[in-house]
């Protein structure tokens, strides 16, 4: 803890000069790529202060300002907006307003603990005398009034008995948006008790979305508790026939959504290429510098990770179950050792050590040791920290959507995205040699070549999982990296990663559980790469056709 806030104050001042020096002992960074140089980096952008990077916030903005410093101090050149080094890219709080209600007769629910204001922007609509109708069960469509009966009413779906908690939480876009239900004056879930109550905190206290727009053609949505949905209906949910009426409602609510307070923004920066024939083509570096913020309610940092140790090896990502009695004595043993080290210590920050501290930290030692060197590549390469990854690759899609250079003179990409991990201790798999490779062969043969080649070239090299890459597997990771958003323009692309673990997107993923010499490992094979494409006598050739860049992903 005290190692961070040294890093964070000299990250502070250092940005205010800017001009970045992250030693704590007043040394700036070297030309090489060390483990030294990734520590010190990764445990400024991943300190506590930094409140977890979420995009819009005052962490995230430092997070890019030090990016940016950090181009500006190697000499690199602006690849952003209007000469500078930033693109910002529009993002938005839908918060419910704070004056909103609800009542039957003299009953008033109470926000937040009763109904939630939730889902799509749209319109408020009145819906103060406006009759209830159960709609149906909200996972099965077959069930669902037509819209001669939900016109005009606020229509109630309730959940398919016998199903798990995890299986009976439906997002409210999917009803919201079926036409039976465009005319109704509300869609109300009785889904609220589902949700984990941080899921409540955070829906509460705002979530972030790209656009302001509302939309017309879908009625405002409520998430009502059960004991809440019953009252409206004036009987119980169970048995419920689809079409029956229920109490008369009174109220007003909306989900505004305002401007975040600090922009959130990609930071680019260009290593000009030596090749006066080639300097206009780019080989493109990317990682993410943006993570999901803090938690609304504290959880002991050691329990977190001793039950993730044993029953969710996969952090977030894991299948969510209870620990059985055999593992619930091994968790039990695990924190009594703790115990006796030191107390409970209360955490809320998902400080994104790995997620992506560690691509961010990487790019910055990639640049440092390109723009250090004497030969500069025949290409240019463009150094681009996408923001707003956690939101659903925003950043890189604003970017490719919206380039700052030419999108067709992107050569190549290669994203990292969590290479700080994949030890042993973390998965079954796991250790030195351990890098999941995402898409290298999806375009281009000669790109994955490329790749592989340079990895052989390395005095240790990585072995390759490719398993992560084949179509249709379940966990998606194809569709789940910014690199996607360049490869469907139609520029060749992979997303390295050294796997997922126990503290992914936890509030345990902190910089001191970081393995650095091989992430050094990762950051000079990727090094490596780079230079191989940029050096190459042509840009890596396509085997596919490029394709349409707006349509769905598809792993």
């Amino acid at each position: 803890m005290r190692a961070r806030l040294v890093s964070l104050a000299v990250l502070t001042l250092a940005c205010a000069r800017g001009a970045p020096t992250l030693s704590p002992a007043g040394g700036r960074t070297s030309a090489a790529i060390t483990p030294e140089d990734l520590s010190l980096r990764l445990y400024a952008i991943a300190a506590d202060s930094m409140m977890g990077r979420e995009p819009g916030t005052d962490g995230n903005y430092k997070t890019a300002d030090y990016v940016a410093s950090e181009f500006r101090r190697l000499g690199l050149m602006p690849g952003g907006e209007g000469g500078t080094f930033f693109q910002t890219v529009p993002f938005f709080r839908q918060t419910p307003d704070e004056h909103s209600t609800l009542r039957v007769d003299d009953i008033a629910f109470r926000l937040g603990a009763d109904f939630l204001p939730a889902g799509l922007p749209t319109r408020p609509r009145p819906i103060d005398g406006v009759e209830v109708v159960f709609g149906g069960e909200v996972q099965d469509s077959s069930t669902w009034i037509p819209a001669s009966e939900a016109s005009g009413r606020l229509v109630l779906l309730s959940n398919l008995p016998g199903l798990d908690r995890q299986r009976r939480y439906v997002f409210l876009s999917v009803p919201a948006r079926n036409p039976r239900f465009t005319a109704a004056a509300a869609l109300a879930v009785a889904q609220l008790d589902l949700l984990p109550p941080e899921r409540v905190a955070q829906v509460r206290n705002g979530f972030l979305v790209t656009d302001s727009s509302r939309e017309d053609l879908v009625p405002p949505q409520l998430l009502l508790t059960p004991r809440a949905a019953e009252i409206l209906l004036g009987r119980p949910l169970a048995g419920a026939v689809p079409g029956f009426r229920g109490r008369t409602v009174h109220g007003a609510f909306d989900s505004p959504r305002v401007p975040v307070a600090y922009r959130a923004r990609n930071v680019i920066a260009i290593l000009p290429g030596s090749d006066p024939r080639l300097h206009g083509e780019y080989v493109s570096l990317t990682a993410h510098n943006d993570h999901v913020g803090f938690g609304h309610q504290p959880v002991d940092h050691d329990s977190i990770r001793a039950f993730n140790r044993v029953v969710r090896p996969m952090g977030a990502d894991s299948p969510e179950r209870a620990a059985t009695a055999d593992e619930g004595t091994r968790i039990r043993i695990i924190l009594d050792s703790l115990r006796r080290v030191h107390r409970a210590r209360p955490d809320s920050i998902y400080n994104g050590a790995d997620d992506d501290g560690t691509g961010t930290v990487s790019i910055l030692e990639i640049a440092e040791a390109l723009a250090s060197a004497p030969d500069r590549p025949r290409r240019s390469i463009l150094f681009v920290s996408h923001t707003g990854e956690e939101s659903g690759l925003i950043g890189s899609g604003w970017f490719t959507d919206h380039p700052t250079v030419p999108i067709d003179s992107i050569v190549g990409e290669i994203d990292q995205d969590m290479v700080g991990r994949g030890t042993a201790a973390d998965l079954p798999e796991g250790g030195p040699t351990y890098l999941e490779v995402i898409g290298a062969r999806r375009l281009s043969n000669e790109f994955g070549d490329l790749l592989e080649a340079a990895n052989a070239a390395q005095p240790t090299p990585f072995v390759f999982n490719y398993a992560y890459d084949v179509p249709g597997h379940p966990l998606q990771y194809y569709c789940r990296a910014d690199h996607y958003n360049y490869a469907r323009y139609g520029i060749p692309s992979v997303a390295l990663s050294r796997g997922e673990h126990l503290d992914y997107h936890q509030v345990t993923d902190e910089p001191q559980y970081i393995d650095y010499p091989d992430m050094a490992r990762v950051a000079r094979m990727v090094r490596d790469v780079a230079l191989r494409i940029a050096n190459a006598d042509r840009r890596p050739a396509l085997d596919h056709p490029k394709g349409d860049p707006h349509t769905p992903c598809r792993q």
